[in-house]
């Protein structure tokens, strides 16, 4: 099996949403709720990427202003892991994800992959195969970014630092 160590810059929830999360009973009860997080973008494998590019990438992070947004859940669905979403169009998230890439495309910061995936969070990675339901919504406003290595296989995330969000655009 081939190393994988993507990074990614993502939100965690606070302590109070991670036990709301925690206490769902399709939740994973193994994974740890400091694994809980909304991917906000998808960079590169650091495992495969020029050592340059993480210090070129923390740096970009460094310039980067953006307002907090909210984020809400009310459903649980299955697509081949169980995840928390929603029928909102996360308008803020959406806008969130746009100005960080088109920040990392100016600085000209390695996002080799780039991919925003669609705002959710995911509570089992094996999937239970039950059909999706309504919950009561959880969320929080997202009021700081993480960029955070993966490392595949063993349930462990790396932090290569925090950034808080206070507003102004791009």
């Amino acid at each position: 099996m081939r190393a994988r160590n993507p990074l990614y810059v993502m939100a965690k929830p606070p302590p109070e949403v991670q036990a709301a999360i925690v206490a769902l009973p399709r939740n994973d009860p193994g994974r740890g709720p400091d694994l809980l997080h909304v991917t906000l973008i998808s960079l590169y494998d650091l495992h495969y990427a020029p050592p340059e590019w993480l210090p070129a990438t923390i740096a970009a992070l460094d310039g980067f202003a953006a307002a907090p947004f909210p984020l809400r859940f009310d459903r649980i669905e299955n697509r081949k892991a169980v995840t928390l979403r929603t029928r909102d169009p996360l308008a803020g998230a959406r806008a969130f994800q746009k100005a960080l890439v088109d920040h990392l495309l100016r600085e000209k910061a390695p996002i080799m992959d780039g991919t925003t995936p669609e705002p959710h969070i995911t509570i089992n990675y094996r999937g239970d195969r039950l059909n999706a339901q309504k919950m009561p919504p959880i969320g929080w406003t997202v009021d700081e970014i993480i960029l955070t290595e993966s490392i595949v296989g063993k349930t462990t995330h790396v932090g290569h630092g925090r950034w808080k969000l206070r507003g102004g655009g791009g």
